[in-house]
């Protein structure tokens, strides 16, 4: 075989390996370490919520921060969409944090408690009890644009309360906390 034909050869060869690679990262067991890079798709868009409503999921893709100013989900709170590259940790938050940190961090199947800034501080203490047993799964804020009430979010989920229900709450939290991350867990 003459040279040019080994180069084409290899060349062949090379760009299959390449084919391969990629389709194995996008829908084999790599797919979660890719979606930690990319966002999620929305392939999971049907799904039920066994606690609050159901919201398909939207198309997740990592934005920049002026990206963020054209987003426009689907529900509000947001329960799914374009987020920041980044993430926040569990804990409890005295300003509002950034949907887009809001939606990462529910990538990571943590749940998302959002309370109006006219909320009594003895509710607000009763949100922190709940967010203190659930350490490793909820973020705890104010919201801005939360006029009154609670909302609770996790990946494709919300329910809403018009004040503290410690019931509703937990079962919100034990049900969604952990169940999704880059994919479902059952």
């Amino acid at each position: 075989m003459s040279e040019r034909g080994r180069r084409w050869l290899w060349r062949c060869g090379l760009g299959l390996t390449l084919c391969a690679t990629l389709t194995a990262l996008l829908v084999g067991p790599w797919r979660t370490l890719v979606g930690t890079v990319a966002g999620s798709p929305p392939g999971d868009a049907l799904h039920s919520c066994p606690a609050g409503t159901a919201f398909p999921i939207m198309d997740s893709p990592h934005v920049s921060q002026s990206e963020m100013e054209q987003v426009r989900y689907n529900s509000q709170p947001p329960t799914s969409g374009p987020h920041f590259a980044f993430s926040l940790a569990p804990g409890r938050y005295t300003v509002a944090v950034p949907e887009g940190l809001a939606v990462h961090a529910m990538e990571h199947g943590h749940v998302i408690i959002l309370y109006a800034e006219t909320t009594p501080e003895s509710t607000i203490a009763d949100l922190e009890r709940v967010a203190k047993r659930h350490a490793d799964k909820v973020v705890l804020a104010p919201s801005e644009k939360l006029s009154d009430g609670i909302a609770m979010t996790a990946w494709g989920c919300l329910e809403t309360l018009s004040g503290y229900d410690e019931s509703a709450v937990e079962r919100f939290v034990v049900t969604l906390g952990g169940r999704y991350d880059h994919g479902w867990r059952r």
